[in-house]
């Protein structure tokens, strides 16, 4: 029997990296805003006295531009906020220096948008998780379907592809000083589950025989390896299992599946490989063993090689066939599984799943649609024999369980297997459990 450890953005964030979409982007507005403010920010608003005026500032995404009159206006803003954000502040600080009853200030600003996608996704600071933003692209790409035109669609469909690849390059310099400058540690939690058996119990149902199967296969090929006509024959269990029938053998292993002691010696995974879904590589450094197998499925910061692979990948989805027939390569550029085949990482999944009979571990992922295609190859593959997840514990004690399986459950197209596979919350453990005083206090 084999293991699959998948590792998303949240193992990330469980080890203090700031890798989520609201770092990037609440950090990207913080040094926008402390360039052309000069670092004052809230000061700036609450104050409404002389200051110093802005700073012009110019990059790929945006253009801050400063006038000497009051002519110049930013437009409203597209989008309203449930809660404050670095983006908010920095139109609120653009709103007041327009506003001469509030700032003794002649003159005005305005601030444009170059990338009309970064703009979209700084107006929707709602989202949480990576995910989202390559759903907010799919969706982006979708509405481009309903372009008759066939040369104004082409244009706009590079024009989003441009202004994709614009961000994910800001994406990548980002992680790459994050991954610098945060120093991780290991969770003992995580480290057991990376070396827990596979438990029994957590094996689907109809996988049973195939789980006995493979620890027969596997006591049988020790077998060979010990000199049976040394063993005596009335005492020692190995020999009577040994040259015993097969009806005898699947009967011992049977009844002896609930025995700790047989659990620990037959188990075992024998291969562990580690999926990892992030750019970072922080699964492999904290806790994989040297015989671990690894995959960096999105490819590797600042590897040309490598290059990260940023986009979506649900070729499950209906108008993903909509898209094919257009015959317009444009719309697949940023398809995940168009992407998988520069490199031979997806390739090697294949041969692993292929070999024996495996269970998958999640830990950190949120199984959304973006890698809907890979996770419904993994699920319902015939050698698939238990889904494990380990959910997110908040302070309060709550937990993010139920949204990981609704989620996954979407990944399934055989609900039946779904039910049967995943295990249910009674024998799942949070990723990194919350101390019981703490939690104990919160309620």
């Amino acid at each position: 029997m084999n293991r699959i450890i998948i590792i998303g953005n949240g193992f990330d964030k469980a080890h203090g990296l700031a890798t989520g979409y609201r770092d990037f982007i609440d950090n990207y507005w913080i040094n926008v805003s402390c360039h052309i403010f000069n670092g004052y920010k809230r000061e700036i608003a609450t104050k409404w006295g002389v200051i110093n005026d802005p700073s012009s500032y110019e990059d790929e995404l945006v253009l801050f531009e400063v006038f000497q009159d009051k002519r110049h206006k930013t437009p409203e803003p597209l989008y309203s906020h449930l809660n404050s954000t670095p983006y908010d502040e920095v139109r609120e600080l653009v709103a007041i220096f327009n506003d001469s009853t509030n700032m003794k200030y002649d003159g005005s600003v305005r601030l444009t948008f170059k990338n009309k996608f970064f703009e979209h996704i700084s107006g929707r600071c709602s989202l949480n998780t990576w995910v989202d933003i390559e759903n907010e692209y799919y969706g982006k790409l979708k509405e481009l379907l309903a372009e008759d035109d066939t040369v104004i669609r082409s244009e706009k469909v590079r024009a989003l592809n441009r202004e994709f690849d614009a961000v994910k390059k800001h994406l990548e310099i980002y992680l790459t000083e994050v991954v610098q400058k945060t120093q991780t540690k290991q969770f003992p939690s995580i480290q057991e589950a990376f070396n827990s058996i596979i438990d029994p119990i957590e094996v689907a149902v109809g996988k049973q025989k195939m789980f006995v199967d493979s620890i027969l296969s596997n006591i049988t090929t020790l077998d060979k390896k010990v000199d049976a006509v040394q063993l005596d024959k009335k005492e020692d269990p190995n020999y009577l299992f040994f040259h015993s029938q097969d009806e005898e053998r699947n009967y011992y292993v049977m009844k002896h599946l609930s025995d700790k002691p047989f659990q620990e010696t037959h188990c075992i995974p024998k291969n562990t490989l580690i999926l990892n879904f992030n750019y970072t590589q922080t699964g492999e450094k904290l806790y994989a063993r040297n015989k671990d197998w690894v995959i960096n499925i999105h490819g590797e910061l600042n590897n040309e090689r490598k290059p990260i692979i940023f986009g979506y990948g649900d070729e499950l989805d209906e108008d993903y066939k909509r898209i094919e027939k257009l015959q317009d390569n444009d719309f697949l550029e940023n398809i995940k599984s168009v992407r998988y085949h520069e490199t031979n990482r997806y390739r090697y999944l294949l041969d692993f799943i292929e070999y024996k009979p495996y269970q998958v571990l999640i830990m950190g992922h949120s199984c959304g649609n973006s890698d809907r295609t890979l996770l419904n190859t993994l699920f319902e593959h015939r050698n698939c024999i238990s889904v494990k997840v380990y959910y997110h514990q908040r302070e309060d004690g709550t937990d993010d369980y139920s949204q990981l399986i609704r989620n996954l459950s979407r990944n399934f197209n055989d609900k039946p297997a779904m039910r049967d596979k995943v295990v249910n919350k009674e024998y799942c453990l949070p990723l990194v459990p919350i101390p019981r005083k703490h939690t104990e206090e919160s309620l």
